[in-house]
């Protein structure tokens, strides 16, 4: 007679891929093996990812287009003026520097006088 899970067990581990657990997390939480519990999986019709690839895979995709008649059908969102107060100006530039320009510039006579008298 071949191994077969309780029943509770069984119906644990095909709520749990419901969830879209993977079989790893399955196996940890349970106890049940993955290829048992992807067995399980398999035969209630829930989809089981392949190994190597990440997250659920399913047969829908992920983006649905609607029709022209679909589009028509529904309205498009409306955008709603905030307060009704007048744009802010834009913040005024900050004035950069030049790349070449050092820090150290306006202070350049008394850096030199300072090593002048270091030698």
């Amino acid at each position: 007679m071949s191994n077969v899970l309780r029943e509770e067990k069984k119906q644990q581990v095909i709520a749990l891929g419901r969830l879209g657990w993977p079989l790893r997390r399955i196996e940890r939480e349970t106890g049940v093996r993955r290829e048992t519990a992807a067995g399980y999986l398999r035969a209630a019709g829930v989809t089981v990812s392949q190994p190597g690839r990440w997250g659920p895979q399913s047969a829908k995709p992920a983006i649905e287009v609607a029709s022209d008649s679909e589009a028509a059908a529904k309205p498009a969102i409306e955008v709603t003026p905030d307060s009704g107060a007048p744009p802010a100006s834009p913040p005024e530039p900050i004035p950069s520097r030049s790349v070449s320009a050092s820090v150290c510039e306006p202070h350049r006579d008394l850096i030199e006088h300072a090593l002048s008298m270091a030698s």
